[in-house]
């Protein structure tokens, strides 16, 4: 339950890494593709074109410099009803060779729900691709048990020993996922063939990891397997995923800090989570960014939000295994969104999903949006910000906050580490603002470190003070 409890003390900090990372980073956006209906999965394929899903139960490969549309197959049989629908899609890791010794398997996979509301199910399907199509299915898995909601469900296949991970939701039956009788509220593994891999952990069973609510993204960097998870109404999660553990679902919600909590993860080797969200943001598609194209991105998680409508960043550690910051964009911007993907060459895709039932549709929704660095550099600012001096740092009585030639349409904010704010400077006339380090009914505050905050417009700049003395 504990994502409050834990990560109080650093929100303030998140929010002015956001901050910084926004003066840091000019990104632009353009429509890709307009007039889709809940996109679902959206992938890079290996024919550098976008191939993705969309719930209602079409196939798409997607040009990513003309944003034309090819379908390659309609599923009659999908129940798009509430949550349920056509969701996950992976290509073959050896989808496409140009190696003539080496064999093509042009194999795509699917997992959908068919059946009746009353009585739906989920199925995963391979089929495979010729001449634009998408035919031969072959039933690798069905009669998973589905619901309305809580269905996963997302795709990886692993490269080295070609098994299919798949996401499974409890099917909004909780209990479910404490079961290991029950596919439901697990992370599942399985060879292409449908069978079960001999090295699973559970013996004759498809289980890898279980404990789960309704894990809504996957994806795997540096050896690492992360999983993004729906809450209830608290805790959304990020998890990292081992081989054969419990992370705790219905018994725990985000970290081990409640008693009754503590004692059931002692119990049940539970594996927290590496974050959390409270009010939950219903994090959803995932993927790795480490290009040089958006440099302030490198090494993080990107994850898009559907209640939270927001692309959020989570820089890792060097070994990946924590959370150094976390940095937001787009919040609002663009409703929805569902997935993400990431081009060869940095470029970052997002699909938003403001036709689902739960999103306000807009015109042209939804559609596929590319995000790519702005041409305007740091050092190109016209709005003054990257020329503002701060002196002396660290300070005792007084430091000064040269702003040059901004003009009277600014703020400037002082904060302690705890994100209380101290004083505020609007705009004057004065070009040199200057704060005596007194908080706004004018008592002295105490050593420690303080942020400045300018914002001026759209642009926000960000810097830490060092006050010393009293």
């Amino acid at each position: 339950m504990g994502c409050i409890k834990k990560i109080l003390i650093n929100t303030f900090l998140i929010i002015l890494m956001y901050s910084l990372s926004s003066a840091q980073t000019e990104l632009k956006t353009r429509d890709l593709v307009t007039g889709l209906d809940t996109p679902w999965e959206i992938i890079w394929g290996p024919d550098n074109y976008i191939w993705m899903t969309e719930r209602y139960g079409r196939v798409s490969r997607v040009n990513p410099q003309t944003g034309e549309l090819t379908e390659i197959l309609r599923l009659p049989e999908v129940l798009e009803d509430g949550e349920r629908g056509l969701m996950g899609m992976v290509l073959h890791p050896q989808f496409y060779s140009q190696v003539p010794e080496i064999p093509n398997y042009p194999y795509v996979y699917l997992i959908y729900n068919y059946g009746t509301k009353a009585d739906s199910k989920v199925k995963i399907v391979r089929y495979t691709y010729s001449d634009n199509k998408l035919d031969s299915p072959v039933e690798l898995m069905k009669d998973i048990p589905g619901a309305w909601n809580h269905d996963g469900s997302r795709l990886w296949i692993n490269p080295n020993d070609w098994t299919l991970y798949v996401t499974m939701g409890d099917a909004a039956v909780s209990d479910r996922a404490q079961n290991l009788s029950s596919l439901n509220g697990k992370i599942l593994r399985m060879n292409l063939d449908g069978t079960i891999p001999s090295d699973n952990p559970y013996g004759n069973s498809y289980v890898w990891s279980w404990g789960h609510r309704n894990p809504q993204g996957l994806v795997v960097a540096k050896g690492i397997i992360y999983s993004s998870e729906h809450g209830p109404d608290t805790d959304d999660e990020l998890n990292i995923i081992y081989k054969g553990r419990n992370y705790g679902w219905p018994n725990v919600r985000g970290f081990c800090d409640l008693p009754a909590e503590k004692t059931f993860c002692e119990q049940n080797d539970v594996v927290e989570p590496i974050a959390c969200w409270t009010p939950t943001i219903a994090a959803a598609g995932i993927d790795y960014y480490n290009y040089d194209l958006i440099s302030d991105w490198k090494n993080s998680i990107l994850l898009v939000a559907l209640k939270g409508s927001k692309l959020v960043q989570l820089k890792l550690s060097e070994p990946g295994t924590e959370i150094v910051s976390q940095t937001n964009y787009f919040a609002g911007k663009f409703g929805r969104l569902r997935d993400i993907c990431i081009s060869p060459d940095g470029k970052v895709y997002i699909a938003t999903s403001n036709k689902d039932g739960r999103g306000s549709p807009r015109s042209g929704d939804d559609r596929i949006i590319e995000v790519t660095p702005s041409t305007l550099k740091k050092n190109d600012d016209e709005s003054g910000l990257d020329k503002i001096n701060i002196y002396p740092n660290p300070f005792s009585n007084k430091i000064y906050f040269d702003i040059g030639a901004i003009n009277n349409d600014y703020t400037m904010e002082i904060y302690d580490i705890l994100g209380n704010k101290i004083k505020e400077f609007k705009s004057g006339d004065l070009l040199n603002k200057i704060w005596d380090g007194k908080d706004e009914y004018e008592v002295e505050v105490k050593s420690g470190i303080y942020f400045v905050r300018f914002i001026f417009h759209e642009k926000i700049y960000l810097a830490k003070l060092i006050k010393t003395g009293l």
